[in-house]
């Protein structure tokens, strides 16, 4: 127990519903409203999580002691051992393989969960070795909503098949943009060669340069990622009106606008205002997990009724602020 603090902050639960809805979103979108079966799923989901980001610590240990800014993890300190960060990681891998069995047993659902988590290994495996990585993890999270589609049907619906594309995207801006940014100057060091390094990202002073190509991509896959979680719309399988008002279009619309500002926010922080780059992103990747509830609001209350959509809404926004303050005071800045 004297090390429960540090094992919360190495599962770093206040992104864990990132992963964690993923399987859920899948399901709901191939038509499942069993909501014991869509909290296994939850379950799964968040266990996916743990199985990503611990593994990620155990494999960047080395890389991570040499830098500054993270030296202090539970991992890279010495107060957690890597053996037992190995034994947790493998632990929630066979843990949801036996959930799965147990609960959603299929072919087809167990050989896309198993390819999930490959692809989140070859991720944490190869991040620090290879560009462009971030599309494997992408991958990774989109499989785990197909999984989750795949637990109701062997047939997967395009509405399924959107909302993980929705996924994929969040988490291909996410690392390859947001998190591989801020690391730029001692990734450079090291030679590591991460998406921004690749587009000749590149510091000076307490300036990062950018070339406009970068600036292009960046803002490329934001634009897409908004227009993909515009498509249910778009294509009928969500109103974006609730009881006759556009509520979920104004709400698309308002968080959008946020992203593009809290882009422009992680894009112009200087070097030496680290805490301010990693402030945006925090927004940033808080908002975009709000995306796929507020366009999947009218349809969820068309099956759920208003009320546990709303609390839906309630806990994405308060579950990272109230994990945050916990571990890291109000400064609310992880180690990252």
């Amino acid at each position: 127990m004297s090390h429960l603090k540090d094992y919360v902050k190495l599962i770093r639960p206040y992104g864990i519903l990132f992963i964690g809805f993923t399987p859920v979103f899948g399901a709901l979108c191939n038509g499942q409203f069993d909501i014991f079966r869509l909290c296994i799923l939850l379950l799964i989901g968040l266990l996916g999580h743990i199985f990503v980001f611990v593994q990620n610590d155990y494999y960047d240990v080395e890389v991570d002691r040499r830098s500054k800014y993270v030296d202090q993890r539970p991992l890279t300190s010495g107060v957690l051992s890597q053996t037992n960060a190995r034994i947790l990681y493998l632990g929630c891998f066979f843990i949801s393989l036996l959930l799965a069995c147990v609960f959603f047993f299929s072919v087809w659902s167990l050989t896309v969960l198993f390819l999930s988590f490959i692809l989140m290994t070859l991720y944490n495996r190869y991040s620090k070795k290879l560009p462009l990585m971030e599309y494997v993890l992408g991958a990774a999270v989109f499989l785990y909503g197909i999984f989750g589609a795949l637990t109701i049907s062997d047939e997967v619906s395009g509405f399924a098949v959107i909302i993980s594309g929705v996924a994929f995207l969040q988490w291909v801006f996410s690392v390859g943009v947001s998190a591989n940014l801020k690391d730029v100057e001692f990734d450079t060091q090291l030679g590591i060669k991460t998406t921004p390094v690749l587009f000749g990202v590149h510091a000076i002073g307490i300036q990062l340069k950018k070339p406009v190509s970068f600036v292009m991509y960046t803002y490329g896959i934001l634009l897409l990622h908004l227009s993909i979680a515009l498509l249910p719309f778009v294509f009928g399988y969500s109103s974006f009106l609730l009881n006759g008002y556009p509520i979920p279009l104004g709400g698309y619309l308002l968080l959008a606008l946020i992203l593009f500002i809290t882009t422009q926010g992680i894009l112009s922080a200087p070097l030496n205002r680290r805490d301010q780059m990693l402030r945006y992103e925090g927004i940033h990747e808080g908002l975009a997990l709000l995306l796929l509830p507020v366009v999947l609001f009218s349809y969820l209350t068309e099956h759920f009724d208003i009320i546990l959509p709303s609390l839906l809404l309630i806990v994405m926004i308060l579950w990272p602020l109230l994990c945050l303050r916990i571990l890291y005071g109000k400064r609310l800045i992880p180690l990252e």
